[in-house]
Order: structure tokens, then C-alpha cells, then sequence
């Protein structure tokens, strides 16, 4: 049986899910820009983490890219630079490459997430 591009047996479970949001966020955290977005936009950093395991869990698990970007776009009214984009993506790349993934899984997840962040930042 399988879904989408894996079998179930490959598919993305939500502790690893879990796992790359609390790895994810313990860097991007650290990075100056986004620690002083996230104090100046007074953000609840557990429920931005809530928020991404659900969303990440859909994302790696569905096919339906159009409602994605739907959903990303409302998530984010402000702009999204380019630079501001890539640094998020560039972090999120790094914690997907440290994940004990199969490479096919990491590869799946990073297009579906960089797919996501073009939309954001081309907008």
C-alpha cells in the first residue's frame, strides 16, 4: 500500500515531525532577525511550534499543494523578504538534513516546504 511517493512504511510519523519543529526552533530561535521579529511581534513561541507540527504532519503526509499555499499565505499577512525567506529555509534545510530520515523522505519534505516559500516570498 502505498501514499503518495512512499510506502507507509517510509511515511514521516508525527514524533519525527515533533523532533524536526523542536530542533527547528531551538535554532531559528538563536538567529537574531527572528528572535527579535518574534519579541516585537510578542509570538507564543509553544503555540507557533503547535502550530507547525500540525501543519508540517499535513504537509509531509498529503498531496493537495493549492490548499497549502492557501493556508501559508493566510498564516503569514506580513511580507516575507527574500532574504528574511531563505534564511528561514536555509535553517529548516539544515534541521531536515540532521533528521535520521531516509534520504527520499528528507528530499519530499524540503521541495513540498520550498514550493511553500516561494509562494510566500513571490506574493
Amino acid at each position: 500500500m502505498t501514499k503518495g511517493d512512499f510506502q507507509m512504511s517510509e511515511a514521516i510519523q508525527q514524533a519525527m515531525i515533533n523532533e524536526l519543529v523542536e530542533r527547528f526552533y531551538d535554532k531559528l530561535t538563536k538567529i537574531d532577525y527572528f528572535s527579535n521579529m518574534f519579541a516585537e511581534r510578542g509570538v507564543d513561541i509553544e503555540h507557533l511550534k503547535e502550530r507547525q507540527r500540525v501543519f508540517l504532519m499535513k504537509l509531509a503526509n498529503e498531496n493537495s499543494q493549492t490548499e497549502n499555499l492557501e493556508k501559508v499565505q493566510h498564516a503569514h499577512s506580513f511580507q516575507v523578504t527574500k532574504e528574511s525567506g531563505q534564511l528561514w529555509m536555509d535553517t529548516m534545510k539544515e534541521t531536515i538534513m540532521e533528521m535520521d530520515w531516509s534520504p527520499e523522505q528528507k528530499q519530499m519534505l524540503t521541495d513540498r516546504i520550498q514550493i511553500l516559500l516561494n509562494g510566500l516570498v513571490n506574493r
